[in-house]
């Protein structure tokens, strides 16, 4: 059986919290300073800060955003610069939240779900695809599991679309699917500090995928490492009802043991999960995709487990071939920026005749000395490391060299 609930179109939570702090707390001038340099968003240091939304996703059935996503406390550079020295921390309302009850949810869940299940435990998520029979990407999900339940963290566009698919399925088994994204919430930590700041809760998760149970200030909250911005990161599932109380809690600690923990946005969190090399769902790839086009095979997928929706056509697209075209990183030698839908040509081709790709996300990268970087599917005969292509962005043709998504920057270049 299922129960959808749609989440309220009016927004996160926290959006009055924020809105006070912007009042309240003008920019720390000697951090400021370290956000300046050519090329920085600006703001207003002496002063109050401009907060700007986003919609996120479609609308509701009365025309509304299905949410709104802080886009900037007022600026983006100093957001981007803690979340590369301290903490920040992501309000994310654009996720919803699907929890299954009752003694087969594991059975179901396996049965419908890319990855194997195995070994899944509140100290232990999976991150999978939910696939159609055509083996096409339907949904990113996160899992995660509690004493009595799973929950699945999915994008807020797909909650309706995936708790229908898994009710459907539902015959005989002892299985609840329900829509909880207006019960539950979710916020994000991340930065080199915030292992140390949740560490104030809690045993903390260690490594990748990584979970844990965490006492915040008496409000329960499952942590599940993601490490999605090139730095560590984790994503609390927490009680809506509860978060603003949990909001105040982390930031309140985290000012006591001396840890910078702010609010950060979209815009400097989307910059720095690029430089990151994390494709998202809906954004980079979406459900025309297969699962090898978004090159997420080896964390999303299982080649051992049993029967799923659509495994047969992964399955020979692992064997006996390779996909028509694939997520792929571009280093741009150029100080253009090309936007998202730029159109990705080889580099032998002046005529600009053929396209080989396109791309999906692209940022200025301060890990790479201010270059712009960029993710974007590409076909085949472009895919290889080091391969070269061209774009047009900003009115300059651009070369651009093609590298794995986790070497967008590398090693040697973070600081």
């Amino acid at each position: 059986m299922s129960n959808s609930q749609q989440q309220d179109p009016s927004g996160s939570p926290l959006e009055e919290l924020h809105r006070i702090d912007s009042m309240n707390n003008p920019l720390d001038l000697e951090e400021s300073k370290q956000a300046d340099r050519p090329g920085a968003a600006t703001g207003d240091p002496h002063g109050r800060l401009e907060l700007e939304y986003l919609p996120w996703g479609g609308e509701t059935p009365e025309g509304q955003p299905l949410c709104r996503v802080l886009a900037t406390c007022g600026w983006v550079e100093l957001e981007y610069a803690i979340m590369r020295r301290g903490c920040g921390m992501l309000d994310q309302p654009n996720r919803g939240t699907i929890v299954l009850s009752g003694a087969d949810r594991q059975d179901l869940l396996e049965s419908m779900v890319t990855q194997g299940l195995s070994g899944l435990s509140t100290t232990s998520a999976r991150t999978s695809f939910l696939t159609d029979r055509k083996g096409r990407v339907q949904a990113d999900l996160l899992i995660a599991a509690m004493e009595d339940s799973i929950l699945i963290d999915v994008d807020i566009n797909q909650a309706d679309l995936v708790t229908t698919i898994l009710s459907d399925h539902v015959f005989t088994e002892d299985v609840e699917v329900r829509n909880a994204t207006s019960d539950w919430y979710r916020i994000g930590l991340h930065g080199p500090e915030a292992e140390s700041l949740l560490g104030s809760f809690g045993e903390t998760p260690e490594s990748r995928l990584d979970a844990a149970s965490l006492d915040i200030g008496g409000i329960a909250a499952l942590a599940v490492r993601r490490d999605q911005v090139a730095a560590p990161g984790f994503d609390l599932f927490l009680s809506r009802s509860e978060v603003r109380t949990a909001w105040e809690t982390i930031r309140s600690i985290g000012s006591t043991r001396g840890i910078r923990a702010r609010t950060v946005g979209w815009y400097a969190f989307n910059a720095a999960r690029i430089e990151g090399g994390t494709p998202f769902f809906n954004i980079d790839f979406a459900s025309t995709n297969l699962p090898h086009e978004s090159s997420l095979i080896e964390s999303r997928v299982s080649f051992t487990k049993g029967c799923y929706p659509g495994q047969e056509i992964v399955a020979r697209m692992q064997h006996l071939g390779a996909p028509k075209q694939a997520l792929r990183g571009l280093r741009i030698h150029a100080d253009a920026l090309p936007v998202a839908g730029t159109q990705v040509f080889a580099a032998e081709d002046e005529t600009l005749a053929e396209q080989v790709g396109v791309i999906t996300s692209s940022t200025i990268s301060p890990l790479s000395g201010a270059a712009p970087i960029a993710i974007a599917m590409l076909k085949k005969r472009v895919v290889e490391t080091g391969s070269k292509v061209r774009i047009h962005a900003e009115g300059i043709a651009c070369e651009a060299v093609v590298c794995d998504l986790d070497s967008l920057v590398s090693i040697g270049e973070q600081s």
